[in-house]
């Protein structure tokens, strides 16, 4: 027989204190930014496509650019994108690389002309496309002297003490599902890890009516800890455009988009303690694991312009007002705890509670996006392109009904500001065969660039045109690095990881 999970709604943040993973500083970021992603053509001009229009990404770009087409069209972009990661952790470098296939872009315009209004031209247009792609891993293992997960245990139960948590009541010989369900219910997930660390014999269990103290059993870390941390994500964010636009006698395009937002990611945080030195320690090995599951819902609303100055010269600009999400995060862990003796006649103990913790659903706004572009389109021979905007991440905000993240907007507001990014690209025509390359810098939403550096990467592609279709392809490379923290109390150090994202991207198009 099948055992279904428990599922329990923790009451309220303020109750799980600074050690729950799903809402931290890095979370907000990851959601507030904007990965390469979009047709073939629009990724080998690096996005530049603000003063230009004619491509179905290029409407999720400026909302006027629906009304460069010509023609009614349609297409759709697959995606091929190998993420590597090199992870140094205490003198020691691992590699990862993963790969996943996408559907990065999907979408339709309709045009309408009509030479006998001043408003000679609109357009409708519906556009769907990737914006960030989390299918990643990281992977860091080096030896640490200092630290490890009973140091993690040991420090959310000090933060239980003084709530008076009555852990006598519960039968940690048992350690049954619905005793780490109560605890979550009425107490939070810091209780509940300290009811699995006293559970598995990590820590010793604190008696205040007895005054018998709590500690951590010995664990002699002189010749180190031979430490794995194994962090595995997937899903994705996707942005749904929906668009209309209007030209104003030939020269003048104005366009609004309704966007729509979703995100569903999942991560699974594994963490492992091995101790060198077995005849010193009491501990041999401590696994922890969590898997978490995030789904959110968004939206925002873009204003855009595009002005032909003359045959050439091409400007655009356009604003994209915050984004407002409502998120949901549930999570399950489990932690196994190997000893180098016996403990009451056991060589270990495990907890993995069949229980899903479902946290209070919260809110999220990113900041927005003011952008000015300029283009010269040199006739039917090819074009040059830049975009230039500014998005202020110290207006991240992040909220809920009960006030609980308080502290997680004075970390926003301590260690994030305004980023400028900066696009550029050009094509060439060579008969029916076009030819691309782009550029891409965004300066880090971190004051100390040693969190997380700027992004910058490059593109080239190609494009056909046969008939009334066409078919592109682009290869695109972005570099970033930043420092991965294992906890944000105990076991607090970070290692560094340089990461690369190539993708591979093909659109077929057709006009009818």
């Amino acid at each position: 027989m099948k055992k279904e999970n428990i599922k329990i709604w923790l009451l309220s943040c303020t109750l799980l204190g600074i050690s729950l993973q799903g809402q931290e500083l890095n979370e907000v970021v990851q959601y507030s930014t904007e990965g390469l992603h979009g047709s073939a053509r629009y990724q080998a001009l690096a996005g530049a496509f603000g003063a230009l229009g004619g491509d179905l990404s290029a409407i999720s770009n400026n909302p006027a650019s629906s009304t460069v087409f010509s023609f009614n069209e349609a297409g759709m972009t697959l995606g091929l994108q190998t993420h590597t990661t090199d992870n140094s952790f205490f003198n020691s470098t691992k590699s990862m690389e993963i790969s996943s296939f996408d559907v990065d872009q999907a979408g339709f315009v309709l045009v309408f002309v009509n030479q006998n209004s001043n408003w000679d031209k609109v357009a409708f247009g519906f556009n769907t496309q990737l914006v960030n792609n989390f299918n990643k891993n990281l992977y860091a293992q080096g030896i640490n002297t200092q630290r490890g997960l009973a140091d993690y245990f040991l420090e959310i139960a000090g933060i239980t003490l003084d709530r008076n948590i009555p852990f006598s009541s519960y039968n940690f010989e048992n350690n049954t599902d619905y005793e780490y369900a109560d605890l979550g219910e009425f107490y939070g997930a810091d209780a509940q890890r300290t009811y699995m660390a006293y559970a598995t014999g990590l820590i010793n269990y604190y008696d205040p009516e007895n005054e018998t103290p709590y500690y951590g059993y010995v664990d002699d870390k002189s010749l180190g800890i031979d430490q794995i941390h194994d962090l595995q994500t997937s899903g994705g964010q996707r942005k749904y455009t929906i668009n209309f636009s209007g030209r104003y006698l030939g020269k003048l395009a104005l366009g609004v988009n309704i966007n729509i937002y979703s995100i569903d990611y999942a991560q699974r945080k594994f963490t492992s303690d091995k101790y060198v030195d077995g005849e010193k320690s009491f501990l041999d090995q401590v696994d922890y694991i969590q898997d978490l599951r995030t789904i959110g819902t968004g939206v925002s609303v873009q204003l855009g312009a595009l002005y032909k100055a003359s045959d050439i010269l091409r400007l655009g600009l356009n604003f994209t007002s915050p984004t407002y999400y409502e998120i949901e995060d549930e999570y399950t862990e489990a932690l196994d705890v190997r000893y180098n003796s016996e403990l009451d006649g056991a060589m270990g103990r495990s907890l993995y509670p069949n229980v899903v913790n479902i946290l209070p659903s919260y809110n999220l706004k990113t900041p927005s996006i003011t952008q000015a572009s300029m283009a010269l389109v040199f006739g039917t021979s090819g074009l040059l392109s830049i975009d230039y905007g500014l998005k202020d991440y110290t207006n991240t905000k992040t909220s809920d009904s009960n006030g609980s993240f308080d502290y997680l907007n004075d970390e926003i507001s301590s260690n994030l500001e305004a980023a400028s990014f900066l696009r550029a690209g050009g094509e060439t025509r060579l008969g029916d065969i076009i030819l691309r390359a782009g550029y891409w810098f965004e300066k880090s939403p971190y004051k100390n660039t040693q969190l997380m550096t700027e992004r910058s990467g490059f593109a080239v592609g190609t494009g056909i045109r046969f008939g009334n279709a066409s078919l592109d392809l682009t290869y695109t490379k972005l570099n970033q690095d930043f420092q991965h923290q294992l906890y944000t109390i105990g076991l607090t150090d970070s290692f560094n990881v340089q990461q690369q994202s190539g993708n591979v991207s093909l659109t077929y198009n057709v006009r009818f």
